[in-house]
């Protein structure tokens, strides 16, 4: 179990990493352990055990064990990406009625190599974009509409959530790629897609990270449809 990305993401007590840690070494008897005998074991309580789920946007114990477990497992290779027609139907809505406005992408660490990417594809059909990691572009002395797409595995970075607080004080509209609609950024978005591939746990062992690779490919999806609904009007 990666617990220093655990505890620079979700800010983490020693007393956090305690649980973690224990819980982690029990994986193959996480069936048998109580939420009491967890809080025992690591003394601590097993209020402070439910604090630690929900802090990882975790409904509980129980799916807090059930991730754990899942982690030490292979993760499934899901070839397909699947879109809701009215899903589809809802971003070229949005990117209608940006149109004229200035689409500017953020992302960090390799999250930051698809939103370089999503911009390149913008730029290509004629759609003014950038990509930047600063909240300049939307700051309060910026009169200048814009869209504003989004792309995180987590959904939890610090400075991507003032960059979106800042978009939605602006009422600009914001798209989101995530690895998880229980993300922080899933809830300030007009529109989120999801890979459903990220849990706390995602980085524990060696597995592919799909998270980047169906982005690419929802883009792929979604940009062309766009481009086609414009040519067919």
């Amino acid at each position: 179990m990666n617990l220093r990305y655990l505890q620079e993401t979700y800010r983490l007590t020693k007393t956090d990493l305690q649980i973690l840690s224990y819980l982690d070494q029990q994986s193959c008897l996480l069936s048998e352990i109580s939420i009491r005998q967890t809080a025992k074991d690591c003394f601590t309580s097993p209020t402070s055990v439910m604090r630690l789920a929900k802090k990882l946007n975790l409904s509980g114990y129980n799916e807090l064990l059930y991730k754990i477990k899942e982690s030490h497992l292979p993760a499934p290779v899901v070839s397909e990406v699947t879109l809701l027609k009215e899903e589809i139907e809802q971003f070229c809505r949005l990117m209608q009625q940006n149109q004229g406005n200035l689409i500017t992408v953020v992302g960090n660490n390799f999250s930051a190599h698809i939103s370089a990417y999503i911009s390149e594809v913008l730029n290509f059909h004629c759609i003014p974009s950038v990509t930047t990691a600063h909240t300049q572009m939307i700051n309060s002395r910026n009169s200048q509409n814009i869209l504003l797409i989004v792309v995180s595995h987590s959904g939890e970075e610090e400075h991507l959530q003032k960059t979106v607080d800042l978009a939605v004080e602006r009422k600009n509209t914001i798209i989101s790629f995530l690895g998880t609609k229980r993300a922080p950024l899933a809830a300030a978005s007009d529109l989120v897609f999801s890979t459903n591939s990220y849990s706390p746990f995602s980085t524990n062992v060696a597995q592919p990270q799909l998270f980047f690779g169906r982005t690419l490919v929802t883009f792929e999806t979604l940009i062309c449809a766009y481009i086609n609904s414009k040519e067919n009007k």
